[in-house]
């Protein structure tokens, strides 16, 4: 019988939870830490879609923007609290990505990846044209809703939240069944159908899981600001962000967008008055990194050293 053993799980998730503990008491910039917690979660799903079932996404963003939008709308027209209308943007995202999967689900490669893209900008362009959700002057969030006092540490602990259930929630979703089916299907779509792999439903887990992620991040990051347009929410940098993070840190690894979010936000915060400097060094990164190191920064560090800080590998008694 395949079982997971105890020592395995222990220490990634008593990890976690000193992390999250230290990020609460020590005297952080808390507002950076939003951003870098909530661009993670967004790594993460984006990653378990692409790192583990071949399906490159180049319209994420389209859910960043959707689930900012469902919530202020929710919050303006229902008086629905925040922290429960970040729900509703999820299941609105579920929702719109089960739809756009009905439009992509025979699309591989470049196809899909340009078809989500297309899908993303599409609804960029309606929301701008939509006089209900304040067309392209964008909405503000109704003042009434919030409690001044504490707000900024309300969203704080929204975006430690999202990114400690991602982590740990991607965690266990790959140590199960399920985890060992994507995993067979990153690796060879066709055989993994032949062993009976039900490729397009686990596909479609993972889709829905990375939209319903990116949703919740969206709507906590424009939440902080109290305002959201579609250029902002539907921004395409939203997508290359991810993109970044995930392909320097390592795809198909819970270890890899870690190390990308360090790498991301340090040179930015290097270059932060440095102006484009810090658009050149995330080019040559970019390219430098895949070219010496396929499998990204933790791809190479796993294959030499053998290590394992998530293992998703499941052993038998």
């Amino acid at each position: 019988m395949i079982t997971i053993p105890r020592s395995s799980l222990t220490v990634p998730v008593l990890g976690l939870i000193a992390v999250a503990t230290a990020l609460v008491l020590l005297p952080i910039d808390r507002r950076l830490a939003m951003e870098v917690l909530l661009v993670l979660a967004m790594a993460q799903g984006w990653n378990l879609l692409c790192g583990y079932t071949g399906l490159l996404s180049f319209g994420h963003h389209a859910f960043v923007g959707l689930g900012a939008y469902v919530l202020f709308m929710t919050v303006n027209t229902t008086g629905l609290a925040p922290v429960w209308s970040i729900l509703v943007a999820a299941l609105v995202a579920l929702v719109v990505a089960l739809a756009m999967w009905m439009l992509l689900r025979k699309l591989r490669g470049p196809y899909f990846s340009i078809g989500i893209w297309v899908l993303a900008d599409s609804l960029r362009l309606l929301f701008a044209q939509w006089e209900w959700v304040g067309s392209s002057r964008g909405i503000v969030l109704n003042p009434a809703s919030i409690d001044a006092a504490t707000f900024a540490d309300m969203v704080f602990y929204l975006a430690l939240g999202l990114a400690f259930v991602t982590q740990l929630g991607i965690f266990a979703l790959l140590r199960s069944r399920s985890g060992l089916a994507l995993m067979a299907i990153r690796d060879n779509e066709a055989g993994a159908a032949s062993i009976g792999i039900a490729v397009a439903r686990n596909q479609l887990g993972a889709f829905l899981i990375s939209a319903a992620i990116c949703a919740a991040a969206g709507a906590i990051y424009y939440l902080s600001v109290l305002y959201v347009d579609p250029s902002g929410a539907f921004d395409i940098d939203w997508q290359i962000r991810v993109l970044f993070i995930v392909i320097v840190g390592g795809l198909g690894s819970i270890e890899g967008p870690i190390i990308g979010i360090a790498i991301y936000f340090g040179l930015r915060e290097v270059f932060r008055d440095a102006g484009d400097l810090f658009l050149i060094f995330q080019g040559l990164t970019a390219v430098l990194v895949p070219l010496v190191m396929p499998g990204g920064i933790w791809g190479l560090i796993a294959a030499r050293t053998g290590w394992q800080i998530f293992p998703t590998r499941r052993l038998a008694d």
